[in-house]
């Protein structure tokens, strides 16, 4: 799985982060072939006003990877990687 984000403001100089997963997927065609697909979902729309430091973007972006349920396999994926 990765991640896109993009933040930018609206007409009122509103700004906001937009997280997107995109994964591979296993599918089966109705002929029985396996194929992989590649697979995007909008996670996280998240309003972000004050400073845009790269701390605060993390805490942004981490916010919204916990909230989405992501946030145990993005962390032990980290660890692995981390210590092996």
């Amino acid at each position: 799985m990765s991640f896109t984000t993009d933040m930018w403001s609206d007409p009122d100089l509103k700004p906001y982060m937009a997280v997107t997963a995109h994964w591979l997927e296993n599918v089966q065609s109705p002929g029985g072939e396996k194929r992989l697909t590649l697979r995007a979902s909008l996670i996280g729309f998240l309003h972000l006003p004050g400073a845009h430091t790269g701390e605060r973007l993390a805490e942004a972006f981490s916010f919204i990877i916990k909230r989405s349920g992501l946030g145990y396999k993005v962390c032990l994926l980290f660890l692995l990687i981390k210590f092996s």
